[in-house]
């Protein structure tokens, strides 16, 4: 198909879906690197490392240097990702509206966050969502249920793009029509903040530091001192990392670009962006010794400067897919490539506590479990008995087959096991968790004989280090 036509196509589906003319002509600069040859993965020699005493700061440096300035916590605004559905846990509405303590959802907790926030410093620090056409409707009327309430819009939507065939680059037409659809991924909110006014607005109104992280990351909160140390040291780009473990194989680094043997600017790496042959060297701890938590510090009158000069870019996610059967193709920008962006960066380490997200049924069971607790601010953090015993993530394999939709993990796990002392647990076959049980060290549960097997039916209520078939 030629340029001109799959270029109309394009224009045509987009206009249709009310899309504006500059966010069409962005898409289709992305559309045409890809069809020029850019794939979005990296060039590996170009990957080079971070300067550990220049780059970098700890959370407690921060802490012990830079005392809490109220006034300048005035000047925040809190933004959360709130656009995806969770269809990798089988959900088709938000996942933010899931429980995840008790009968506290994701967005609950969030509100409560910030009403703690407001009600210990007598600040109304503004929350915003940004949703997608998928979640927003169900979101808002969530958040009005909590009674949560501030002046400020508490919701912008995202975009959403076509997603392309692999081969003529014209938008898909399948019969479903939200699978013609995509998000253009988070990084899309920069774009989003600028063209609906919601940055000027922001800008206004005295705020000068956007705190964005996803909503599923409940350990991520408002650290009132690391607004004081962006603003007295002038940051225009901050990074939340973390060390990395053996559980985090696919977390985005930051690197400085190496070209013609000198260091340029910073850049964020993606799991989807590595080369395949570097695939093992990205997601073992030797290279990058920490990864993005992407919660992110931002200066606004930093960025609206960037938007002004008519520069400010993200680096192209080229994500395959399949839809129909056919090959398909997803353009996305992730919102921590935006450190290319600005010089004055600094990649601010923190312990793992800030990091507590939830991508699958493991990471939903661990969260839900009193290895998790909810703290007095809200903050969903590892429960201090096992930190005191030097225990860290609970790693947890659950039957794909069984537990890897929600509907199922809510069928199976009737009853949530205590893993406040486990170390791994293992669940091979279809195991129903029925009745209370304690796991403690390394625990695994097979059941290889095709039906479903009850834990009831063991008699027994606590398991350590063992194997117990079903």
């Amino acid at each position: 198909m030629e340029k001109e036509t799959s270029d109309q196509l394009i224009r045509e589906t987009m206009k249709t879906a009310g899309l504006s003319d500059s966010f069409i002509a962005d898409f289709i600069q992305k559309v045409d690197a890809v069809r020029n040859g850019e794939t979005g993965m990296v060039r590996w020699e170009e990957v080079g490392d971070l300067d550990p005493n220049a780059d970098e700061i700890s959370l407690e440096e921060i802490h012990s240097s830079y005392p809490l300035d109220r006034a300048l916590l005035s000047k925040l605004v809190v933004i959360k990702l709130n656009g995806g559905l969770g269809t990798s846990m089988g959900l088709d509405k938000a996942k933010s509206l899931i429980p995840i303590k008790g009968t506290l959802s994701f967005l609950s907790v969030m509100s409560k966050q910030i009403e703690f926030l407001r009600t210990k410093f007598g600040i109304e620090v503004p929350l915003l969502f940004m949703d997608s056409y998928n979640t927003q409707e169900d979101s808002q009327k969530e958040l009005k249920l909590n009674g949560f309430k501030q002046t400020l819009r508490s919701s912008f939507l995202q975009h959403k793009v076509p997603r392309l065939d692999a081969k003529t680059y014209a938008p898909i037409q399948s019969k479903v029509e939200k699978d013609n659809w995509c998000p253009p991924g988070h990084g899309d909110i920069y774009f989003t903040m600028m063209e609906e006014g919601i940055l000027d607005e922001l800008l206004n109104k005295g705020f000068e530091i956007a705190f964005l992280s996803n909503g599923d990351n409940l350990g991520a909160t408002v650290d009132p001192q690391i607004v004081s140390y962006l603003l007295k040291e002038n940051i225009h780009f901050a990074m939340e990392m973390t060390p990395k473990t053996l559980a985090d194989k696919k977390g985005g680094a930051i690197y400085r670009k190496l070209v013609g043997g000198k260091m340029t600017q910073y850049e964020l790496l993606e799991t989807a962006q590595v080369p395949k042959e570097y695939e093992h060297e990205f997601s073992g701890l030797g290279k990058f010794r920490t990864f993005s938590t992407n919660n992110l510090w931002i200066n606004l009158r930093a960025l609206k400067e960037r938007f002004n000069q008519g520069n400010f870019s993200l680096s192209l996610i080229v994500n395959p897919k399949q839809v129909d059967g056919k090959d398909i193709i997803q353009l996305e920008t992730a919102m921590g490539s935006a450190v290319g962006n600005f010089s004055k960066f600094k990649g601010i380490i923190i312990p793992r506590d800030r990091f507590a997200p939830v991508k699958k049924t493991e990471d939903y069971l661990i969260r839900r479990s009193d290895a998790y607790v909810l703290n007095e601010d809200f903050s969903l953090t590892m429960a201090k008995e096992r930190k005191e015993k030097g225990l860290g993530e609970v790693l947890v394999s659950l039957d794909e087959k069984h537990y890897k939709k929600i509907q199922q993990f809510d069928a199976l796990f009737v009853s949530l096991p205590s893993l406040l002392y486990c170390e791994e647990l293992v669940v091979e076959g279809e195991v129903l968790f029925d009745v209370p049980v304690t796991i403690k060290g390394k625990v695994k549960f097979q059941n290889t004989s095709g039906t479903l097997k009850k834990l009831s039916s063991l008699n027994k209520t606590d398991f350590e280090n063992q194997t117990i078939t079903l």
